[in-house]
């Protein structure tokens, strides 16, 4: 299944360390149009906010269902699962994207110290 990144997860080695193994094949480039990426109320984390002239870069991932189920128990209940057309180098595509349960208008941008990502056992 496919699965559009837009903060710490986007990166190669923390979705490995998250999702159990590495990806067979490396992320494509993608655009989400219609949000932007703000910070999760009450953490330093980021979401998505609808935003209608706004676009967010990130990945798109093909993970598989165990993946998928390991990437879910990362996120924690305070994100769901949502679906949403992307564009990619190949044209539109479907994916699935973790959405927050409470978008602040604060912008988040990734930042080296944020790549460590909270402990969680599996």
């Amino acid at each position: 299944m496919r699965l559009f990144l837009y903060g710490t997860l986007a990166e190669a080695a923390a979705l490995a360390r998250c999702g159990g193994r590495p990806l067979r094949a490396a992320p494509q480039p993608a655009r989400l149009t219609g949000f932007e990426r703000v910070r999760l109320r009450g953490t330093r984390y980021p979401t998505l906010r609808r935003a209608p002239r706004a676009a967010v870069d990130g990945v798109v991932a093909r993970v598989s269902a165990e993946t998928m189920r390991r990437l879910v128990a990362y996120e924690s209940g305070r994100y769901r699962r949502i679906r949403v057309r992307v564009g990619t180098a190949a044209g539109m595509a479907l994916a699935s994207c973790f959405y927050g349960d409470a978008p602040t208008r604060v912008g988040w941008r990734l930042r080296q110290h944020q790549v460590a990502l909270r402990s969680r056992s599996f």
